[in-house]
């Protein structure tokens, strides 16, 4: 079994936080291989270094981190495989870990959320995604990845866009008069004033946040591998500021990281998305040492 950073393997029931892989892919539209994701990020996991040399700790000698087994995908569709999702985070929220999933397909996020939701009635989803994700069905499922963020914005809670740079006319329509939901564009932050407003609106945000991130949302300059590349998005440093502004605000209390779509050949894809979850896991914990 391939364990996140190369580490000795750690029963689930003695961790506090727990790496989750959903190898799930269903009803993606374009580039294909969201499944492979997982396992491109638990294999690439191996060559990032242990030592943060921002924070200047090592997390993973710090935070009790377990990988899970992989969650077999469901065949008779994303209802299911989302019920399964649930049943087996379920447990592990209720009992305080934090769930860190690899997917897969961005649908996975839905389940995710719903689980953190019964700990964590008060949450706020923060999401980044080129995509607004908003489309009420397509290709006649309403549990498509392109839904995925209509389903968690009906859940009742607030939720935060963020890189978005592509969206139809209906996803239009919806942000215009959407009571819970703000959007920050990709080309908003990319200029000094739209990004300070971003990061001010984040450290606003109170309470547990739950944050989702589509790889898409990085510029396909630094992250090409994704089923659904998009122009113009944004940059590493920018994807680890929102994560650090997230956790020295207040919790986050559950992560997917989705939509890897592994080129053969091509490891920085792979390599950045598991720096990504390694820098995540230490804003995250590193928030919580004593100063």
């Amino acid at each position: 079994m391939i364990t996140f950073l190369d580490l000795r393997p750690l029963p689930v029931k003695e961790a506090e936080a727990v790496i989750l892989p959903i190898p799930y892919e269903a009803t993606t539209t374009y580039g294909a291989g969201a499944r492979e994701g997982p396992e491109a990020i638990l294999t690439a996991s191996r060559q990032v270094e242990l030592w943060d040399e921002d924070q200047g700790w090592d997390p993973s000698d710090k935070v009790r981190l377990a990988t899970a087994m992989p969650l077999t995908p469901e065949v008779s569709g994303p209802q299911a495989m989302l019920e399964k999702i649930r049943r087996t985070v379920q447990p592990w929220v209720s009992q305080g870990k934090l769930v860190l999933a690899l997917g897969g397909e961005h649908t996975i996020t839905l389940a995710l959320v719903q689980a953190a939701q019964t700990r964590y009635p008060d949450l706020h989803i923060v999401a980044l995604d080129a995509h607004a994700d908003l489309r009420e069905s397509y290709d006649g499922s309403k549990y498509s990845h392109a839904c995925v963020l209509r389903r968690v914005y009906e859940l009742g809670r607030p939720l935060t866009l963020l890189g978005t740079r592509s969206y139809s006319r209906e996803e239009a329509d919806l942000m215009w008069v959407a009571p819970r939901f703000k959007i920050f564009k990709a080309r908003e932050l990319h200029t000094p004033a739209g990004w300070d407003q971003a990061l001010a609106h984040l450290q606003a945000i109170p309470g547990p946040v739950y944050l989702t991130i589509d790889l898409d949302a990085l510029d396909p300059a630094i992250m090409p591998a994704v089923g659904t590349p998009e122009p113009g998005g944004l940059t590493y440093y920018q994807v680890l500021t929102i994560m650090e502004t997230l956790a020295r605000r207040g919790p986050v209390i559950g992560l997917d990281l989705v939509e890897l779509a592994p080129i053969p050949g091509h490891r920085v894809s792979d390599f950045t998305a598991a720096r990504l979850l390694y820098k995540a896991i230490s804003y995250i914990y590193g928030s919580r040492r004593p100063a």
